[in-house]
């Protein structure tokens, strides 16, 4: 069909296997059920894969619309966190994982900073490319209940009950000492992480050109 939306899943494969497939597999479920009005047999999804590479990390890419359009593997670098800016960029959303990334890119941008941190109405919700969790003072783990997208690392975390869902406040990060990003390529414990303390104060983007943005897609590791 053509120009049918085309939408991604970024899946981590580690040492000859690849993770949280269940939870990829229900994303693209949702997405297929939404746009192409038909269900996605979960359990197949590993039999539409290629084979993983029997050593190390590496970052699969599928593109997919009413079936699976490509497979790409790539090698996988841990970001670097050297600042953070919060941004209120207007109305916008991407519950579902489009490939096209041109407004985040341009969010991420404007901040002048490594991530920008999405605010909307004034709830902080997460960065261009990953969930945030956030540790408060006594240690407990929070992400928030607002979201731009919900990763599915970030809905892993929350089924299991390792972090809560907490709205929070952009004016509300003296609460909290440190914050992680997490998406399917990053878990917690790689400890991609930033003192809330150094988090550039909230910066609104002006609405682009043609009035108020319509709805973006995602790119990344979500």
């Amino acid at each position: 069909m053509e120009n049918q939306p085309v939408f991604i899943e970024i899946i981590k494969a580690d040492s000859g296997r690849y993770l949280n497939l269940e939870g990829h597999a229900v994303r693209m479920d949702r997405t297929m059920r939404r746009f192409f009005r038909q269900p996605f047999v979960q359990p197949t999804l590993e039999k539409l894969l290629p084979a993983p590479p029997d050593s190390g990390i590496s970052k699969l890419t599928v593109q997919y619309g009413d079936s699976i359009i490509s497979t790409e593997f790539s090698n996988y670098e841990r970001p670097v966190v050297r600042s953070l800016a919060m941004v209120d960029p207007g109305q916008m959303d991407y519950i579902f994982k489009s490939r096209d990334r041109e407004r985040l890119s341009a969010i991420k941008d404007f901040s002048g900073a490594d991530e920008a941190i999405i605010v909307r109405n004034g709830f902080i919700t997460n960065v261009t490319c990953a969930n945030l969790v956030f540790r408060d003072n006594s240690g407990a783990l929070f992400t928030p209940l607002h979201y731009i997208h919900s990763g599915t690392k970030r809905e892993y975390y929350v089924k299991t009950k390792t972090v809560t869902a907490y709205p929070i406040k952009f004016d509300q990060l003296a609460s909290y000492e440190s914050v992680t990003l997490v998406n399917a390529m990053l878990d917690m414990d790689d400890d991609v992480t930033f003192p809330c303390s150094l988090i550039s104060p909230l910066v609104t983007m002006p609405v682009p050109e043609g009035g108020t943005p319509g709805p973006p897609g995602a790119s990344g590791e979500l």
